[in-house]
C-alpha cells in the first residue's frame, strides 16, 4: 500500500506569556508523518519536544497560548478547527500517550472504565461491548490477569503497569495518528521491547502513522523510519533514520550521539558530555541557538540564525558549517550501538 500523508506541520509556532513576557517554546517548526511511518522527536529536555507534539491536539489553555503556522491533517489545518471538531478527533483518529501516567488518569473511575468510556464515545459500543474492548486491551499491551485487573483503580497498580494503561487507552479506537511521548519511561527492558513491538505490530496493520518523542537513541534506530532533532524549540536536523546514524551533520546531534554510553571493547575514555546546558526561553541566543556550546561556532554562528538547508535528498540540517562539520567528523556511526 502507497503511503499516504496524514499530516503536514508547517512553520509551527508556540508562544506562552509568562511574568518576564512572552515566551516562544517553539519558533518554525516543519515536518511531515505519513502512514505506515514512524517519526521520531529527539532532544534534550527543554527542547519543546511535548509543546510540539501537544500543540498538535491543542492541549493547552488556548485563552494563553498563542498559535502561529498550520497543522493540517486529513487536508485541514488543526489550529482552526473549532472545539467540538477537535474533541471528535482526540482518543478517536488521533490519539497520545503522554509521560507521566498518573496524573492522566482519573484517581475515581476503574482502569477499564476509562478505556471503555472511550470506545463508548468515538464508536458508539455498548457497556458490553466496550468492556470487552477494554479487558482485550488490557491484554496486548501485557497486563496480567486483565478479565480482574480491569476493575482496579490506578492507586492500585504500579507505575510501569499505568503507562501500560495509558497506552491501552490510547490504541483502544484505532487510531490513524499516534503521538507517543517518552512511552517505555517507566517499564523495564522486557516491558519496553513488548510495547514497542506492539505499537510497531498495529502501525502495519493499520498503516497507523506514529510521531514518537524519546530521548533513547536506541529506541530511534530501532523502530524510526525518520527522525527530526529539536534544539531549544527549533528542528535542526531531519532525515532518515539511518542517514541520521550514519551521517548525521550537525554538531548537536553528534554530540547527543557521542553521549550515549557504550559497554564494549575497553573503557578508556570519559563519557562524552555537550558543554554548557539549554537555555532559558528568555534567553534565547542571537544567531544560531546552539552556537554558545558549539565547538564550530564562529561570528557568523552568534550574529546570523541559519535556516534549514538540504544537503541530499530528505536531509536538513540548521548549520552554516555543514561542509565543515562533514569533512571533520566525517561518519559518526560508532557512536551509537544500533542494534
Amino acid at each position: 500500500m502507497a503511503e499516504k500523508l496524514l499530516l503536514d506541520v508547517h512553520n509551527l509556532k508556540v508562544s506562552f506569556p509568562t511574568e518576564k513576557g512572552i515566551v516562544s517554546a517553539v519558533e518554525g517548526v516543519s515536518f511531515t508523518v505519513s502512514s505506515g511511518e514512524t517519526l521520531g522527536i529527539v532532544g534534550e529536555s527543554g527542547c519543546g519536544k511535548s509543546v510540539t507534539a501537544e500543540s498538535i491536539l491543542r492541549l493547552f489553555d488556548e485563552k494563553s497560548v498563542e498559535y502561529g503556522g498550520e497543522v493540517r491533517y486529513a487536508g485541514r489545518n488543526l489550529l482552526e478547527l473549532s472545539e467540538r471538531n477537535m474533541e471528535k478527533l482526540r482518543g478517536n483518529e488521533i490519539s497520545m500517550i503522554f509521560q507521566d501516567p498518573m496524573s492522566s488518569l482519573n484517581p475515581v473511575h476503574s482502569i477499564g472504565r476509562q478505556i471503555a468510556e472511550n470506545v463508548r464515545l468515538h464508536r458508539g459500543a455498548s457497556k458490553r461491548e466496550a468492556r470487552k474492548v477494554a479487558i482485550d486491551m488490557l491484554r496486548q499491551v501485557g497486563i496480567p490477569s486483565p478479565e480482574t485487573r480491569v476493575d482496579d483503580y490506578p492507586h492500585e497498580l504500579s507505575g510501569g503497569m499505568r503507562q501500560r494503561v495509558m497506552i491501552a487507552m490510547a490504541l483502544a479506537c484505532g487510531p490513524k495518528l499516534l503521538i507517543a511521548d517518552e512511552p517505555t519511561t517507566a517499564l523495564d527492558v522486557t516491558i519496553q521491547a513488548q510495547i514497542l513491538g506492539l505499537i510497531d505490530k498495529l502501525k502495519k496493520e493499520s498503516e497507523m502513522g506514529v510521531i514518537l518523542i524519546t530521548h533513547d537513541l536506541a529506541v530511534v534506530a530501532e523502530v524510526c523510519d525518520r527522525v527530526a532533532v529539536m534544539y531549544l524549540g527549533q528542528v535542526i536536523e531531519e532525515t532518515d533514520t539511518d542517514t541520521l546514524f550514519f551521517g548525521a551533520r550537525h554538531p548537536y546531534t553528534l554530540g547527543l550521539m557521542r553521549s550515549v554510553p557504550k559497554i564494549e571493547g575497553e573503557r578508556q575514555d570519559k563519557l562524552h558530555v555537550i558543554e554548557g546546558t539549554v537555555p532559558s526561553l528568555h534567553q534565547i541566543p542571537v544567531g544560531c541557538r546552539f552556537a554558545p556550546r558549539c565547538p564550530y561556532a564562529d561570528d557568523q554562528c552568534r550574529s546570523e540564525m541559519p535556516q534549514l538547508q538540504s544537503t541530499v535528498e530528505g536531509h536538513r540540517v540548521r548549520c552554516w558549517h555543514i561542509d565543515r562539520v562533514a569533512e571533520k567528523e566525517g561518519n559518526a556511526h560508532d557512536a551509537v550501538a544500533i542494534g
